[in-house]
């Protein structure tokens, strides 16, 4: 015959005690996770954390992720419309909110500014790097000047406070523009040395393919002495910025190196870049020395 146990009151009481203070220990330990889980890093966004803690790629703070992405809307009005090849513009920029359509006022900062302002020629030829003025009614401006007359992309980078990170683009043209606005450039591949303000730049990529993470390296070397640099300048929070664009322009994103496996002050400055799909990239590098920024370019294949 089996034997039954009885417990008494204090031992149930007990009992009941210690599976509280599990289901409590579980859901807090399910909090923490969760708390931990609600800072993400602005440039690469599947690196998550705690408040106060730093990505493991690029070094940068991490700011309050969102669950999901939202796409935010953006609206660009250019003084004049129709610009002037040498003149100066103006275009201002008004973010809105993807449900409320309110005008957005606060951006985190990533890499010491709050909205990155690419523009591009649709030939690839023209690259600039800007950054417009938060002012507070929410609008953001900036100075626009292109060389010739054609047509243009402006790319803008930002990151609404409590939002996800807007990646989003506009074409515009100059006065009397007659060409096409979708006839692609044929860009043929280009990763010979270049020679920058003060610097040579040598890009060693591996045998680039799309859908895949990839490092790009930079080797960088004194322009007169060809000794390898090692006095890179933190160029607005990084030793390096990359645009990389598909040739229609259709796929464009911004990267910073990874300083696990970068020299902190050259002369190998590496990136991870995922190109979506394959075909011809122009990509654009910036790298500053005595207070000074050199861009040069390279054209990338990437194959399937």
């Amino acid at each position: 015959m089996g034997r039954v146990f009885t417990l008494g009151v204090g031992a149930i009481s007990l009992l009941c005690l210690a599976a509280f203070i599990d289901a409590v220990g579980a859901q807090a330990g399910d909090r923490a996770a969760a708390q931990s889980a609600q800072y993400m890093c602005p440039m690469h966004p599947d690196v998550r954390g705690k408040a106060g803690d730093v990505c493991g790629k690029c070094r940068m703070a991490l700011v309050p992720a969102t669950a999901d992405y939202h796409p935010y809307h953006l609206d660009v009005d250019l003084t004049p419309r129709a610009l002037r090849p040498g003149e100066k513009g103006r275009a201002r920029f008004i973010v809105r909110d993807p449900t409320s359509e309110a005008i957005v006022k606060r951006f985190e900062m990533v890499h010491e500014r709050v909205f990155h302002l690419f523009i591009v020629s649709r030939d690839l030829e023209f690259f600039a790097h800007v950054h417009p003025s938060l002012h507070p009614d929410g609008s953001l401006d900036a100075e626009v000047i292109v060389p010739r007359p054609g047509a243009y992309q402006l790319i803008a980078d930002f990151l609404p406070s409590g939002g996800s990170p807007q990646f989003v683009q506009r074409a515009f043209a100059t006065a009397h523009y007659r060409g096409s606005f979708t006839q692609p450039p044929a860009p043929v591949a280009d990763v010979a040395d270049k020679i920058g303000r003060d610097m040579t730049v040598h890009l060693a990529p591996p045998d680039v393919h799309a859908g895949r993470e990839q490092l790009l390296t930079f080797e960088l070397r004194d322009r007169t002495t060809g000794a390898p640099i090692a006095d890179l300048e933190p160029y607005l929070g990084a030793i390096g910025h990359v645009l990389a664009t598909s040739a229609d322009l259709s796929v464009a994103f911004h990267s910073h190196p990874v300083d696990a496996v970068s020299s902190p002050s050259g002369p190998n400055v590496v990136f991870q870049i995922l190109f979506p799909r394959p075909g011809m990239y122009r990509l654009w590098a910036q790298f500053q020395r005595a207070g000074r920024v050199t861009t040069v370019r390279f054209t990338v294949p990437v194959a399937d």
